[in-house]
């Protein structure tokens, strides 16, 4: 594969000039590596915090016998799910990548261009953090409808978020998880180096959500996007309302959260109760 270097000096641009395959495969390879690091290492992060007895005090609350852990039908989900994410890195996600790879130059992305400013790729990430938001909260909310939560029912047999639920999918449940954080990328034309970096980032706050840990020093979990460990463990364990992802802003416009300020507000209520006695 040859393409005329702009910039001899740009390191994106050596590296597809280097490239003995078509833009396809590199961009196949790139994502399903991408998407492998922002799987597996928030995995062994986790794995390795719950193993070790970490951050105690992050953990959030399992009420329920159904939500322990530790029961033989919990572990043996824990397994399948192993089993299903080691499929879609080696398989799925490639094969995914694959596909939609043609919807670049429809859009008039190409990989042979040189690698964006630090303002550019910030304020893309920024735009496509908003855009999955919005797309994944109508998506999410259209599978809890009866007709299309056949789908998406796999995901709730995780009566508590847990690391190895992040990617437990139907099939057509993952692509439509996938899509809101590659649309918004496509509709403003970022760069694949910006697109790769958001994956990278989304990967992380998925795996975050669903870890079970309400983390304080994660910025993803803070300030506007406040809350997303707590809201989506309550989805998981009541399987009502909190359909956003990134932020909370949908769920409160929309009256999704009701439930979930209910029950947190009953549970502060009843700690400083304790305290206060």
């Amino acid at each position: 594969m040859h393409h005329a270097a702009t910039a001899e000096s740009d390191w994106w641009l050596r590296l597809v000039e280097r490239w003995p395959y078509s833009e396809k495969w590199l961009a196949v390879s790139i994502a399903s590596v991408v998407h492998a690091v922002s799987l597996w290492v928030p995995c062994l992060f986790f794995t390795t915090v719950a193993k070790m007895g970490w951050l105690a005090d992050c953990k959030l609350p399992r009420e329920r016998k159904d939500m322990d852990p530790k029961l033989p039908k919990n572990k043996s989900r824990d397994w399948d799910a192993l089993i299903e994410q080691i499929f879609g890195t080696i398989l799925l996600v490639p094969l995914f990548v694959y596909l939609i790879f043609p919807s670049f130059s429809l859009v008039g992305i190409s990989l042979a261009k040189a690698s964006p400013s630090m303002p550019e790729m910030l304020t893309h990430v920024a735009l496509m953090i908003i855009g999955c938001d919005f797309l994944f909260y109508w998506f999410h909310r259209a599978f809890h409808h009866p007709w299309l939560y056949r789908f998406h029912k796999k995901h709730h047999e995780y009566q508590a978020t847990n690391i190895w639920a992040s990617e437990y999918f139907d099939v057509v449940d993952m692509v439509f998880n996938i899509l809101p954080g590659v649309i918004p990328g496509l509709l403003i034309r970022t760069h694949f180096v910006t697109l790769m970096l958001f994956t990278l980032i989304r990967g992380w706050q998925t795996a975050m959500s669903h870890a079970g840990y309400d983390l304080w020093f994660d910025p993803f979990n803070r300030g506007i996007f406040h809350g997303c460990a707590r809201r989506h463990d309550f989805h998981h364990s009541h399987n009502v309302g909190c359909y956003g992802d990134w932020m909370p802003l949908w769920d409160y416009l929309a009256g999704t959260d009701v439930h979930y300020r209910a029950y947190w507000e009953k549970r502060d209520k009843a700690a400083r109760k304790v305290h206060a006695g």
